[in-house]
């Protein structure tokens, strides 16, 4: 079905997801990462912008630990890959690094609007967008610094270009389809992998023989060049380009286990598959019914069915990826690693609706009624989502996995000045210390404010490294605070801030 002003209508849905998002990350998250992997992000995002791939250890190097950050005798960087930071980087030189990601969750509504529109038709495309735009794990993530929003909108645009190629055989939209699933596997390479297998295999099956070979290269062309700055910096960051900057974190993470505990496959994927689609069940839209549910009606939807069938092991490929991983977890509002499957999901779940409406609308008569019940059907279908958005986010609006804006905040009632060395200690030091090591100079001693973790025995070496002419203590005490949803997990409630002048 074409619709007239489609793409406007598109337009106008990803803008209004990413000014939700943007909005969402300034009222709920600060405008700050509140987890650990966010803070990790945001600090390599801040050495790609000062021009540097890693910086040496400042002085006192255990002050300035933090989690997932890897800090060695010659390395200061994050473990993770460095798509999202590179692209985070020049929002740390604007200022404005909270509107990246948002601005990512908004391409990526357009991209389901544009995969529906070529997969199918205008009002599976709009749908599926608005679906996308509205969902609230969606949008928490798109409020986040996590690098989850940046791989679902490459990965959605890759789609988009290998259905383009498929329709039309033009080697450039094989080549773009190559480059934005290497941007993809750049930022998170095991979900990118998992989730654009299965189309990446759809879109090469009819080619065959000497047809298949410049398929191939012409993907690899576009991909080539992502895969190679993926290898540089296990090289950098570890020594080898083989071997990963977890691994150099962190050398007894296996993906089997972790600590030497090896966790059989069967078991793993026994234990996590059913929960991924339980939990995409209950975190896509919170509908009052599962979020899945729509998925029966797949088998009446119109054709072409086969794409419905991609689409389906797109999902499944990538839930059964990382239910191979031993760990599971949660995180804004859902299950974190299967969060690139709501792109899919977006598009299958407008199909099942649209199939679902159908007889609804013959039952009405057609013509008006039909249209107003169709109308009224989707009001509620988007608006019941945005309804449950406040309760949400109350939950993250404190510290959520333990970092905070708040201490900083009361800073300024306790008189710090700007030429001082702050001593961060807490009851979970090092998750407290997250909120506080970005608000660090590049390298520290560059910058009049120092925060450095209050580390036992060490003050005097910090005060002889870090010579300021004010000397502060902070203590910031939290408290667990219940989890009233599986799917949120760890909220936490500021106990005590206490600010102490020493000299």
């Amino acid at each position: 079905m074409e619709i007239r002003r489609a793409p406007l209508a598109a337009a106008g849905l990803a803008l209004f997801a990413a000014a939700l998002a943007a909005f969402l990350c300034r009222s709920v998250f600060e405008g700050i990462p509140h987890v650990a992997d966010g803070v990790s992000y945001a600090f390599q995002a801040r050495i790609f912008a000062s021009g540097h791939v890693f910086l040496p250890p400042p002085p006192v190097p255990k002050a300035f630990a933090s989690d997932n950050v890897i800090l060695n005798a010659t390395r200061w960087c994050s473990i993770y890959p460095p798509g999202f930071p590179l692209v985070l980087a020049p929002g740390v030189l604007a200022g404005v690094p909270w509107l990246v990601n948002p601005f990512l969750f908004g391409l990526a509504v357009l991209g389901a609007f544009r995969l529906g529109r070529t997969l199918y038709d205008d009002a599976t495309g709009l749908l599926a967008a608005a679906l996308l735009a509205v969902s609230p794990f969606g949008l928490l993530m798109g409020a986040s610094f996590m690098a989850h929003p940046m791989t679902l909108a490459a990965s959605l645009w890759c789609l988009v270009f290998l259905a383009k190629w498929s329709a039309s055989g033009r080697a450039r939209d094989l080549a773009a389809a190559g480059a934005l699933g290497g941007a993809a596997f750049l930022a998170r390479p095991f979900s990118a992998f998992g989730l654009l297998l299965p189309a990446v295999l759809w879109a090469l099956s009819g080619r065959r023989g000497r047809r298949l070979l410049p398929a191939l290269a012409t993907l690899a062309l576009g991909f080539l060049p992502f895969l190679l700055a993926l290898l540089s910096w296990n090289a950098v960051v570890s020594g080898s380009p083989l071997v990963s900057s977890y691994a150099a974190y962190n050398p007894t993470v296996r993906f089997s286990g972790i600590d030497g505990r090896e966790i059989p496959l069967l078991t793993r994927l026994v234990a996590h598959v059913p929960i991924y689609f339980i939990d995409l069940a209950r975190a896509s839209w919170r509908w009052p019914w599962p979020d899945l549910l729509p998925l029966l009606a797949l088998p009446w939807a119109s054709r072409p069915r086969r794409r419905d069938a991609v689409l389906l092991a797109c999902v499944a490929s990538l839930v059964v990826a990382h239910s191979a991983y031993y760990y599971y977890g949660a995180s804004h509002s859902g299950p974190r690693f299967g969060y690139e499957a709501l792109g899919p999901l977006a598009l299958l779940t407008a199909r099942g609706l649209l199939a679902a409406g159908a007889p609804a609308g013959r039952l009405l008569g057609g013509g008006r009624p039909a249209r107003l019940g169709a109308a009224l059907a989707v009001v509620v279908l988007l608006g019941l989502p945005l309804s449950r958005l406040p309760e949400l986010a109350s939950f993250f609006a404190g510290a959520y996995h333990g970092h905070t804006a708040a201490p900083l905040f009361a800073a300024r009632e306790a008189g710090v000045g700007e030429d001082a060395l702050i001593l961060v200690s807490g009851n979970i030091r090092q998750a407290v210390f997250g909120s506080f090591l970005l608000k660090n100079a590049l390298p520290p001693a560059a910058g009049r404010r120092v925060f450095a973790q209050d580390l036992p025995g060490r003050r005097a070496d910090l005060l002889a490294a870090y010579p300021r002419a004010e000397t502060w203590s902070v203590r910031v005490d939290l408290v667990q605070a219940p989890r009233p949803d599986p799917l949120i997990e760890e909220t936490w409630e500021i106990r005590e801030v206490r600010w102490t002048r020493l000299r």
